[in-house]
């Protein structure tokens, strides 16, 4: 983490990449078709709706943040498309939002995130080698991204708002880097297409489901996430719905794409 404004402001924020080759080593979030490797299986199966995900914009030319990068298949797709990346996620150096319940053991729940986290950050540059990317990474807290990455057209974050103590700082954090757009994707709140949730969030942790611990905080609805955007400077927002897979079944997904 950074400790003051100068360090955010001169520090180099690149990490430096890994040569990643025992499968052990790696966890890929995502499925991914990997150039000279075949298919890599993930938990989420994005594969031939990541222009609808990404609610269809046009990122040729752009620089682009993608928070929450994780395996980075939305990181290769956006610079597929002509854009210049930078991805951005945690490693093993920062700490998951884990929901602290008190019968549980914090300190081992959080080493074993962590050692996960490090074996998502080695599928990502897995990838990043095999498709010869050009995409930079940082690694650091979404709730501060540093200023040192520099202006970025769009803001991207894919998912991640449901596993957030705090959605709105991750959003203010990104937002201050993007002079365009913000892309949000987040999962449904009701469990299906067209949420009639308005701007209710549905909080998920239960004090008797202590297991609950890495799954998520919030379902937020798209209304509430739009009027986070308004209040950021995104106020004209389009959102769109489709349906992923997740392991086996498919989750309604929807997508601001919020302007300035």
């Amino acid at each position: 983490m950074f400790n003051s404004c100068e360090r955010r402001e001169h520090a180099t924020p690149y990490a430096l990449p890994r040569d990643v080759t025992s499968v052990d080593e790696r966890h890929f979030y995502h499925t991914i078709d990997v150039p000279g490797h075949g298919t890599a299986k993930g938990e989420w199966d994005l594969r031939g709706a990541i222009a609808s995900y990404l609610g269809h914009f046009d990122f040729g030319g752009k620089r682009v943040l993608d928070v929450g990068a994780a395996s980075g298949i939305l990181s290769f797709y956006i610079e597929q498309q002509g854009a210049e990346v930078v991805s951005f996620d945690l490693s093993d150096e920062f700490d998951w939002d884990i929901v602290p319940f008190a019968v549980n053991n914090h300190e081992a729940c959080r080493m074993d995130r962590r050692s996960h986290i490090k074996r998502i950050n080695n599928s990502y540059w897995f990838c990043h080698k095999a498709f010869g990317s050009h995409a930079k990474m940082v690694n650091g807290s979404v709730y501060d991204i540093p200023d040192s990455i520099g202006p970025v057209d769009v803001a991207v974050f894919g998912s991640i708002l449901l596993h957030l103590r705090d959605p709105f700082l991750a959003l203010e954090s990104g937002a201050r880097l993007a002079n365009e757009a913000m892309i949000v994707a987040d999962v449904s709140p009701c469990g299906r297409i067209g949420s009639r949730f308005l701007k209710r969030p549905r909080f998920m942790p239960k004090a008797d489901r202590p297991d609950w611990v890495t799954d998520g905080w919030f379902r937020l609805p798209p209304l509430l996430v739009t009027e986070y955007l308004k209040i950021l400077g995104f106020p004209n927002s389009a959102v769109s719905w489709g349906s992923y897979w997740y392991r086996d079944r498919k989750v309604p997904i929807y997508t601001v794409v919020a302007r300035r």
